[in-house]
């Protein structure tokens, strides 16, 4: 186990439809700032092939992203950074069998298991949410997490639950309320049963990060001691985006380490 220093679980470059910088400019930011462990995952959205708003949006070029991540990887054998090879993949129930092809023949560091979509669309388009209540759609969007974690593929990470927070506004805006508590006790029980890793994403533009504060606590309360930092990326200035936040949070919480993925095996960093 080492002592941390800057890590990043969750990034993407531009062979993602919305990154925003290479990967090489990636991993030159991260050996410049001193970081110990830096995971690319591009999104695999195989989702969004059943999602009418954002069919047309490309698909990974896995060769194309495989290729260049061995490549620049070979030249950084002289730092001491780890460059984890991954992909976040977009949970829906059709896509099963095909993301299972993609990572059995893959030789992925991490996998990242998000729920983007449920209503036919990605939450982010705000359209899918339109005329439906509060219950309805967290309702759903806790459903659709729990089948997430049953999959029948590998994953090692679960991506930020709380996602469908920042395109909502109602007055009361937490996931953390009496009303879906049966429901988040049971996704974070079943999180632990499967000896998975929260993330605690900061990729917000209001700096909040999920899962919120009272959903980590009740995660930890629960027995549950894998969380890792991950900012989200798009652009290089959001490698380590609230890293010190997340940090001091964890802490303050009652955990210890943060883990990452090498080869799909856990490694814990003390904090």
């Amino acid at each position: 186990m080492e002592n941390i220093r800057f890590l990043n679980s969750h990034t993407h470059t531009i062979n993602s439809h919305d990154g925003k910088y290479s990967m090489k400019e990636f991993i030159e930011y991260a050996i410049s700032y001193n970081f110990q462990y830096l995971a690319i995952t591009e999104h695999l959205d195989l989702d969004y092939k059943y999602n009418p708003l954002e069919f047309f949006c490309h698909q990974l070029d896995i060769p194309h992203y495989l290729k260049e991540f061995d490549e620049l990887n070979k030249d950084i054998n002289h730092s001491d950074l780890y460059l984890a090879k991954g992909l976040e993949c977009g949970y829906y129930h059709r896509c099963n069998r095909k993301y299972k092809k993609i990572i059995d023949e893959g030789d992925y560091d991490v996998i990242i298991n998000s729920v983007h979509s449920i209503f036919h669309g990605d939450v982010y388009t705000k359209f899918v949410l339109k005329g439906k209540s509060k219950d309805k759609i967290f309702n759903k969007y806790l459903d659709t997490i729990y089948e997430s974690l049953l999959v029948p593929y590998r994953y090692d990470i679960v991506g930020h639950i709380g996602y469908v927070t920042r395109y909502t506004n109602f007055e009361s805006n937490s996931l953390f309320d009496i009303a879906f508590r049966e429901k988040l006790d049971k996704i974070l029980l079943k999180i632990i049963e499967l000896d998975k890793t929260i993330e605690i994403n900061t990729h917000d533009k209001n700096n909040k990060f999920v899962p919120e504060y009272n959903i980590l606590k009740r995660y930890y309360e629960l027995g549950g001691r894998n969380i890792t930092f991950s900012s989200d990326a798009h652009k290089i200035e959001d490698l380590f985006l609230n890293f010190d936040k997340v940090v001091q949070v964890a802490k303050e919480i009652g955990f210890e380490y943060l883990t990452v993925y090498k080869k799909g095996n856990k490694e814990k960093i003390k904090i």
